[in-house]
């Protein structure tokens, strides 16, 4: 994180998805599956961190996010806002970030003839320079101006014996990311100022009780498609001022998005769920692949537009 070498300094192991959350669940021997369909065991899902930066870590971020994620939704949304946004923000930025910087580790291929090259071979770097920057900036002392905070969503994830309490969903390429524990679900857009919030909001309104896995996932691809149609995105960029240093923002003097089609929407869903189609108990004859595809079958409002309350049971999850 700090750009220190395992050569000049102690480093030891980071958990990717924080190790209070893996203790909290009793997750450790649960399994993540790869980019490359391998599954790891959480326990082992750890990328290399010096000492200095995992300590702070820990001490200065994460120390509060798990206290208010312990007391459960009302704690999450008191800590958020007493001032505790730009943690939890800033939080969200490094597990997306230490997630991807894990995959410069591993194989695109399972198979080896296949080639050795990495998961991240295929990456522009450069397209996670901001949120790296964001994140180093936690420990750096640099200032963060308040239009580079993106969107975040906070959302009550519902809970039941037949519901895993724990859920991981990022995008790499529009910079998004879910992370659900039991019953406090966060998303977030990690370089959009806040414009997918803003786009949605009409939906937020309307999210009137706790959304299952299947309706986060939706929420998922709806932030992804209006992160991706931005027509002008914000520039950042830092600038240092009698010694000081910013991370700013260039905001466009109106946000827009581009038209789209609803099988865009609907192909982004399908490859946030199709997971999930796999196993789910469902009586409906229209949910099928092709409507989910074709952006015809939605999990988060009926035909009227009223939220699903009554969501798809997981009872084989």
């Amino acid at each position: 994180m700090c750009g220190a070498s395992p050569d000049k300094v102690e480093f030891n192991d980071e958990h990717v998805i924080p190790r209070w959350i893996l203790r909290k669940l009793d997750w450790f021997d649960q399994k993540i599956t790869l980019p490359n369909n391998e599954k790891i065991k959480y326990s082992r899902y750890t990328v290399p961190c010096c000492v200095s930066c995992n300590s702070f870590l820990g001490r200065e971020i994460e120390e509060g996010i798990r206290e208010a994620v312990d007391g459960g939704l009302e704690s999450v949304n008191k800590f958020i806002v007493n001032g505790g946004y730009w943690n939890v923000f800033l939080w969200l930025s490094l597990v997306f970030f230490k997630t991807h910087l894990k995959d410069s580790s591993l194989h695109k291929h399972l198979d080896r003839r296949k080639g050795t090259e990495k998961i991240s071979d295929d990456y522009n770097w450069g397209f996670l320079h901001h949120i790296h920057c964001m994140v180093r900036a936690i420990q750096g002392g640099v200032h963060i101006q308040p239009e580079c905070f993106g969107t975040l969503l906070v959302l009550p994830a519902k809970t039941a014996e037949h519901i895993e309490n724990f859920d991981y969903r990022d995008v790499y390429a529009a910079n998004t990311i879910l992370l659900r524990v039991g019953e406090v679900a966060f998303l977030a857009v990690l370089d959009d100022s806040c414009a997918a919030s803003n786009f949605f909001s009409d939906h937020s309104k309307r999210l009137t009780g706790a959304l299952s896995p299947l309706q986060l996932r939706e929420v998922i691809s709806h932030l992804t498609l209006l992160n991706l149609k931005l027509k002008w995105r914000p520039r950042y960029y830092t600038k240092a001022i009698r010694g000081e240093f910013f991370i700013c923002a260039d905001l466009p003097e109106k946000m827009e998005i581009n038209s789209h089609s609803r099988e865009e929407l609907g192909e982004i869903i399908f490859s946030n769920v199709s997971e999930y189609m796999e196993v789910v108990e469902s009586g409906d004859l229209k949910f099928t692949k092709e409507n989910v595809l074709s952006g015809n079958y939605h999990f988060l409002f009926d035909e009227k537009g009223r939220f699903i309350n009554e969501s798809m049971d997981l009872k084989k999850l």
